[in-house]
């Protein structure tokens, strides 16, 4: 069995033959995938994949390149959406300085806050983008 440990099958670049793809898999020998939410739109997507499709499992996060699109409201939604029996992961999280989108003091801050709850609550997948260093000390 095939284990796809990080896609994005909810990416828009999917939404005309993801249903195709997805119907596919199973016969391809994938076992298992794991859709990594990286932004607060993909949330629901993913969801809705896991609920569609016994093999699809989520990661809920917020890519540190987004993380400006953050604030209590949603934080306090994953959280939520974290308690849902196929969503196994907080993720897709880290620091990313490579294409400097966010400033960094911000997404230190987010990325501890979504750390923390993926202690509490669910493992995490992480975007360490050369960053492993600089995290290593929170993991």
């Amino acid at each position: 069995m095939i284990i796809d440990t990080h896609a994005h099958y909810d990416d828009e670049q999917f939404d005309e033959d993801r249903e195709e793809i997805l119907g596919k898999m199973q016969d391809a020998g994938i076992g298992m995938i794991m859709d990594a939410g990286s932004t607060i739109l993909s949330w629901d997507k993913i969801v809705k994949l896991t609920e569609e499709y016994p093999f699809v499992y989520g990661a809920i996060g917020v890519h540190p390149d987004e993380v400006g699109n953050l604030d209590e409201t949603q934080f306090a939604r994953m959280e939520r959406l974290l308690d849902k029996e196929k969503i196994k992961a907080v993720g897709e999280i880290g620091l990313d300085y490579y294409w400097d989108k966010e400033n960094h003091d911000l997404q230190k801050e987010w990325f501890i806050r979504q750390l923390d709850l993926a202690r509490k609550k669910r493992n995490r997948s992480l975007s360490t983008a050369g960053r492993l260093p600089q995290i290593r000390w929170r993991l």
